[in-house]
């Protein structure tokens, strides 16, 4: 019979764990991504939508809900810290791009990034301890 190593055991719960996370944050910031480039070019014209305001007098809102799993990542990074959450979003929706979110150095970007992991993988695992 073989030996399990109850500490090996729980650093592969904890890995699988921080990569369902990290999966679903890549999943929000793909949705979001989306939602900020858009859906590319225009599927009507620029005179046609002039035209809906001068007729109906205001254009169109449309209000955009997005789906359970990126509202439940939203609700748990906006109690992060401001840093935290601009790294969040220069990660997983500008791709890296740090220097864009107003990082002084990647050091400082990784930082803020892991801390920000951390803090979401915490609130998840009291989430889901509590249920």
């Amino acid at each position: 019979m073989a030996k399990i190593n109850v500490q090996q055991l729980q650093h592969q719960q904890v890995t699988l764990n921080m990569k369902a996370l990290r999966h679903g944050l890549t999943r929000w910031g793909n949705y979001w991504a989306h939602q900020e480039y858009g859906q590319g070019f225009a599927s009507r014209s620029q005179c046609d939508k002039l035209g809906e305001v001068i007729v109906y007098g205001s254009s169109a809102v449309v209000e955009i809900t997005p789906p359970r799993e990126v509202r439940q990542f939203d609700q748990m990074i906006e109690r992060l810290a401001p840093q935290c959450i601009r790294a969040i979003r220069a990660h997983y929706i500008c791709k890296g791009r740090w220097a864009l979110m107003g990082f002084d150095s990647k050091k400082s970007y990784v930082y803020w990034l892991r801390r920000a992991e951390i803090e979401l993988f915490s609130k998840e695992l009291k989430i889901t301890n509590n249920n």
